[in-house]
């Protein structure tokens, strides 16, 4: 009887630890799989980071370049060499001429990876919660500030489109007839003169709308490069964020 209870004892003991050992085996396995999935997120999310610096170079250079003119224009309205200020501003790039009087720049950092772990909540995957905060603050703060301040610049210019439009002017209507041909040649510098930009420019320059709407701009771009800069900053310590917490996960 004893042997029979022993050896009972034993097989008991072995499912037992056969039972614990298998879940252990899939927690260990779960673990993994976690921690696997947590890699892959971080690794898309740094991927876009890259991608949106090498978007912020480019970016910067043209607003930067609007920026300046906007400014000199609004300090030199009325003391400004109309001829040479207009060759300047030609051959600025890129389409810096027709981005201040005649279209706008839009902004759509690549952070596709980034958005998609807000939306369908993957985010709560990611266990530093630091790097959570950072996420949330680049994406709903930092972008949100500067998209809310380019569509704001976006509209004024809209609006202003529309009253060059409502002018009912023939000299206006003649100075802005061009072609597509001509948009890239000027864009490229390849003209033969600046007879157009500068008359261009002249005309502008005898309009109040115009003026204001260059003080409105320049304002406004203010505000765009401030929160441009801002998102840049923290772009920069989510980066540093995962590449600590990578290196962790190894």
């Amino acid at each position: 009887m004893k042997n029979i209870l022993a050896r009972g004892g034993i097989e008991f003991l072995a499912v037992l630890l056969g039972i614990s050992g298998s879940l252990w085996i899939d927690q260990n396995q779960e673990v993994r799989q976690k921690k696997k999935y947590e890699q892959t997120l971080l690794q898309s999310i740094y991927s876009d980071i890259n991608q949106t610096e090498k978007f912020l170079e480019s970016r910067n250079t043209a607003f930067q370049a609007d920026s300046t003119w906007m400014h000199f224009f609004a300090t030199n309205w009325d003391n400004m060499n109309v001829d040479s200020t207009a060759i300047a501003l030609s051959k600025q790039k890129p389409f810096v001429f027709n981005t201040l009087f005649f279209d706008y720049r839009e902004f759509h950092p690549p952070l596709s990876s980034i958005g998609m772990v807000i939306q369908d909540g993957s985010l709560k995957e990611i266990q530093n919660i630091e790097i959570r905060k950072k996420i949330n603050e680049l994406y709903k703060t930092d972008l949100g500030f500067v998209l809310k301040n380019v569509q704001a610049e976006i509209e004024m210019q809209l609006n202003f489109r529309n009253t060059l439009v409502n002018q009912d002017d023939k000299k206006l209507a003649k100075l802005l007839s061009t072609t597509h041909k001509e948009i890239i040649d000027r864009n490229n510098d390849n003209v033969d003169n600046y007879i157009k930009p500068i008359e261009e420019l002249k005309y502008f320059l005898t309009k109040d709308y115009v003026r204001t709407y260059i003080h409105l701009q320049n304002r406004n771009r203010f505000f765009v490069m401030y929160f441009i800069k801002s998102f840049e900053i923290t772009l920069n310590e989510l980066k540093i964020l995962i590449e600590e917490e990578l290196i962790a996960l190894k």
